[in-house]
């Protein structure tokens, strides 16, 4: 079984990359490309409405394969996002079959592939997907299974709920606050984020260790957890 700290911990490293030049939405995509060793990867939400969003994407291709998921109105994304599990498709007329219009549209556009998708599931609520784009049968250094661990994640640290945010009871709300602003300073300092990025950072660790915000934020504060060590 994969070690969820140690994908934690490099997903906090990479998506700390370019922190002034790129979204945050754009670096975790990035991330999670580079973490599941597949060729490009996107980020959508509000699945199920007009205002579907494509977040990031890490080339134009998965842009496009989004767009022609908005346009046909069917694919992989659609059905993960309603029923909360991976769906995939492969580019060729046999496994196509669940979405035609789509599996012919990508087939003329990326020739031989496939993509998976994974709802992002923080809470128990479906918040949007992780699309992951494989030019050929996939050797996956990852499985499904920390795919799906690093959308939820993803999703968790994207997914901004502010009376929720501090993960605080009313008792020793105040002390539990300071902490947490404390120990998003000492991740501004561990991964040169800003401020935003890296409460989004803890947030994350929080939902992954089924937590709260207040705890991870006291580990982070007695130096038992720091971002910037490891590979």
């Amino acid at each position: 079984m994969t070690d969820h700290a140690v994908i934690l911990a490099r997903l906090a490293r990479l998506a700390a990359a370019n922190a002034r030049d790129r979204h945050l939405a754009e670096r975790l995509c990035e991330a999670c490309r580079l973490i599941l060793s597949v060729d490009a990867a996107s980020i959508t939400v509000s699945n199920d409405s007009a205002s579907r969003i494509t977040l990031a994407a890490t080339n134009q291709l998965a842009a496009r394969l989004e767009d022609l998921q908005d346009v046909l109105g069917e694919g992989p994304c659609h059905d993960a996002f309603r029923t909360g599990q991976p769906a995939v498709v492969d580019f060729d007329e046999e496994t196509g079959r669940r979405w035609p219009e789509f599996s012919r549209a990508a087939r003329a556009e990326a020739g031989a592939g496939s993509v998976k998708c994974f709802a992002m599931r923080p809470g128990k609520q479906v918040f949007g997907t992780l699309s992951l784009y494989m030019s050929s049968t996939p050797q996956a250094a990852e499985s499904d299974e920390t795919a799906q661990f690093l959308a939820d994640a993803v999703g968790a640290a994207l997914l901004r709920d502010p009376s929720n945010e501090a993960g605080v009871t009313d008792s020793g709300a105040w002390s539990s606050r300071a902490a947490i602003h404390q120990a998003t300073g000492m991740v501004i300092a561990q991964l040169r984020l800003g401020p935003d990025d890296a409460l989004a950072i803890l947030r994350a660790h929080a939902y992954a260790h089924e937590t709260t915000l207040a705890e991870i934020a006291e580990l982070v504060v007695a130096r038992r957890l720091d971002f910037s060590q490891g590979d």
